[in-house]
């Protein structure tokens, strides 16, 4: 019985990851790419707090609005070989609500995560070429299904990194550069006025990756995430990519 109802669990995780990849696609198909362009004068923009000369970072401090933050949060390379940890938080009207340790390992279009539960139990998946692999810890059952775009984000409990791409440019009322946790990061702030939600993003300059998110509803609290130290690139994978049964879908570049 046991079983069967991990069996069940397993498949309504699968479809639910595999419905909000289509749903995420669809957004992002049908929604206009976002084109650089030069500031507005009149808006409200910030410049690169760094504000070094071009030859120390190689580069020039770029003006940034609520206009032009996604072509520029668009334009960030990310990194493509790197692991790190990452705390996700989910609030109630009683505070915490549940907390969540994810360890994730990422390599050249290949994404593993180790996500500890609120209960303690890990679940553990392998998302690469079209495919999503998920197990469980003292379980040798190992579940398949189909996953393209963002279902490695989704099975990390993120938001995807294209959900700050696939904003509706009214929704997104700050943007900026500023520090988050020591790091340069492109700040957006989005608000859903008629269902109450304001998101919050923070992107990392150097990674590219989302270093940070946040969600109110009414004011309150429901979802925040937070990434710890990156290791770039992905060091000491042996063994990463592989099943419970020593079953190798993929080998990091060295």
């Amino acid at each position: 019985m046991e079983d069967r109802k991990r069996t069940v669990l397993a498949a309504i995780i699968i479809a639910v990851v595999f419905l909000a990849v289509l749903y995420s696609f669809s957004l992002n198909l049908f929604a206009v790419p976002p084109e650089l362009v030069i500031a507005d004068t009149d808006a409200t923009a910030s410049i690169d707090p760094g504000g070094e000369d071009p030859d120390e970072r190689g580069g020039v401090a770029v003006e940034v609005s609520t206009q032009t933050v996604q072509s520029l949060v668009a334009s960030l390379a990310r990194y493509e070989s790197y692991s790190r940890t990452m705390t996700i938080e989910y609030y109630s009207e009683r505070g915490s609500a549940g907390l969540v340790a994810a360890q994730t390992w990422v390599d050249h279009g290949w994404t593993r995560s180790s996500v500890t539960l609120g209960s303690g139990r890990v679940e553990h998946s392998i998302v690469g070429e079209g495919q999503l692999w998920l197990w469980y810890d003292q379980d040798d059952q190992v579940y398949t299904g189909p996953a393209t775009g963002t279902a490695a984000d989704l099975a990390q409990r993120l938001p995807t990194y294209e959900d700050v791409l696939a904003l509706n440019q009214a929704s997104i009322t700050g943007a900026g550069y500023v520090e988050r946790d020591g790091l340069p990061c492109v700040y957006v702030e989005a608000v859903h006025s008629g269902l109450g939600y304001v998101e919050r993003y923070w992107v990392s300059e150097t990674s590219g990756l989302l270093m940070a998110a946040e969600t109110e509803k009414d004011g309150e609290l429901v979802y925040s995430m937070a990434s710890h130290e990156v290791i770039s690139p992905l060091d000491q994978a042996a063994g990463v990519f592989s099943l419970p049964d020593g079953t190798e879908l993929h080998s990091p570049e060295r």
